[in-house]
């Protein structure tokens, strides 16, 4: 980092991470102690393989597509039957699905199929039925694009959140689906690939998740360094309250100044998606595989609860009207 200072020019202050330390620091500093070492573990991520599930290879044959050209299936079930269609992403495997069992819906309730096409097409519909979980669970967990998405070892940044709400709009569109599904239900229209190009792009779930996790440990970290030391720090009449006085300052500029505004960023991040996590945890997927979001959201809330309410014990043993309501 010295280096980075000397040769660089670079601005300490501009990285999320060196601002949380900065404030570790800070609070030593104050109490005349060394800094509570932090450790930021690089997270594993499975193998998307390990992800991934296979669906059965129940198909609609050339020659029944042609019987289907009634309905509409002629060329969708065509397309899928290439060499292309087979290898396509989870996200365009989906969006087939989901087109299949409509159309294959509207077919049957027709009533104008020949017997033997109207069993074999029951029996397809009923799989792909089945299935579709299955697809909604690749597609959150091994497709290329929310693979890619979902994990990182960078912070969120408000600057740096292109593509957020392209991946509300896709968690919505999945929940949604799969919401449907638990009702017997299915949608008039489902789209998801119009999400893919930019969801592909970014890496905001990883993003927000790492952050949630960081941050997380730096709290832990300088609630652990304040409460180690709070013997120190005097308060009161006939007391020396330099210390005191130096650690409300750390608190103003640089807890109030610079980490809750961040925190604050994030916690929006997280909100935007929130709404539409859960379809997460939802799938038919072991929970080891499950994505780390929304406990890492769980735990960071309390590490923040629990550093609140050390400077609010503080405040209050001090009398001071600093953080609390009159």
């Amino acid at each position: 980092m010295a280096a980075c200072l000397a040769l660089l020019g670079c601005d300490r202050s501009s990285s999320v991470e060196a601002k949380f330390e900065n404030y570790l620091e800070r609070l030593a500093n104050v109490q005349e102690k060394d800094a509570m070492e932090v450790a930021i573990s690089p997270p594993e991520y499975p193998r998307k393989r390990d992800l991934f599930q296979q669906p059965s290879r129940q198909t609609v044959g050339l020659v029944d597509a042609l019987q289907l050209s009634k309905c509409h299936l002629m060329e969708l079930v065509a397309q899928r039957n290439t060499v292309l269609g087979k290898v396509q992403d989870q996200f365009r495997s989906l969006e087939y699905e989901v087109a299949l069992l409509i159309g294959l819906k509207s077919c049957l309730a027709t009533n104008e199929l020949n017997a033997e096409l109207n069993q074999d097409l029951q029996r397809i519909y009923a799989v792909k039925w089945q299935e579709l979980p299955l697809h909604i669970t690749n597609t959150l967990y091994s497709s290329d694009v929310l693979y890619a998405n979902a994990f990182s070892t960078n912070w969120y940044t408000e600057e740096t959140n292109q593509g957020l709400y392209s991946l509300q709009s896709a968690l919505q569109a999945l929940s949604t689906l799969h919401a449907l599904y638990l009702k017997e239900e299915l949608p008039e229209y489902f789209d998801i690939l119009s999400y893919q190009e930019e969801i592909e792009k970014y890496d905001q779930l990883g993003r927000i998740s790492y952050s949630l996790q960081s941050a997380t440990v730096y709290l832990h970290a300088s609630t652990q360094q304040l409460k180690q030391h709070d013997s120190v720090i005097f308060c009161g009449k006939n007391r020396d309250t330099t210390k005191y006085r130096r650690l409300k300052n750390v608190f103003q500029k640089y807890y109030v100044g610079e980490i809750q505004p961040y925190l604050a960023d994030l916690n929006s991040a997280y909100h935007t998606l929130s709404p539409h996590i859960d379809i997460l945890y939802t799938v038919n997927l072991d929970k080891q595989y499950h994505h780390p979001v929304q406990s890492a959201y769980t735990e960071y809330k309390q590490a923040t609860i629990n550093h609140a309410q050390y400077w609010m014990s503080l405040f209050k043993r001090c009398g001071d009207q600093v953080g609390q309501s009159r």
